[in-house]
């Protein structure tokens, strides 16, 4: 009797027990930190502002330098403002050599281009702008203008940014007036052009 009475005690301590503690239910578990959700598509669109003002006269000043730079005579100063590439879509085109025509590619033939054409016509360079054209998202301009050199004429140069923080780099430049067909692949819808184009 006595041992019956001990184990009822027992048996009605456990349960007081278990009720008292309680089992774990889904609202008393403990809450796992949610991730922040995200808007469909991955996230906030940043708009990023261009002052194509700005890129024009950055374009300008480039072009300017390289132009002031033919004088030395020096490829470190004026082959600094060229895209270092190798590629078939840098190049140079002139008619320097006796009116003939001639398109070096890649920047290591550029460079050794110019040191050659010294031989032949040296001096200062100027550049006179007629429009700069520049696209969208403001890695790639046109320009247009008149040089004077030893010898005088109209250009077409292509200048590209490869990084957002980069600076203008030439990619191509046709010296020859356009005598010897279209060379630079110019913009077809620029984003900004200076000057405006005129309304029909």
């Amino acid at each position: 009797m006595k041992r019956q009475f001990t184990t009822y005690i027992i048996c009605v301590l456990f349960v007081v027990g278990f009720i008292a503690c309680g089992g774990d239910s889904e609202d008393d578990a403990p809450q796992q930190p949610t991730q922040p959700s995200t808007p469909s598509g991955g996230g906030e669109v940043i708009q990023i502002e261009i002052d194509y003002e700005a890129e024009e006269a950055a374009v300008r000043e480039v072009f300017t330098l390289h132009a002031e730079a033919i004088e030395t005579e020096d490829s470190k100063e004026f082959m600094a403002y060229w895209l270092k590439s190798e590629s078939d879509d840098v190049f140079v085109a002139w008619d320097f050599w006796a009116g003939a025509f001639a398109k070096h590619i890649g920047w290591k033939t550029i460079e050794q281009a110019w040191l050659g054409i010294f031989q032949l016509r040296r001096g200062k360079m100027t550049v006179e702008y007629e429009s700069i054209s520049i696209a969208k998202n403001a890695k790639t301009a046109t320009l247009r203008g008149g040089y004077q050199w030893a010898v005088s004429g109209t250009l077409v140069a292509l200048l590209v940014k490869p990084n957002r923080d980069d600076g203008w780099k030439i990619k191509q430049v046709d010296y020859t007036s356009g005598k010897f067909g279209k060379q630079v692949e110019e913009l077809t819808e620029p984003a900004y052009v200076n000057p405006p184009p005129e309304e029909e």
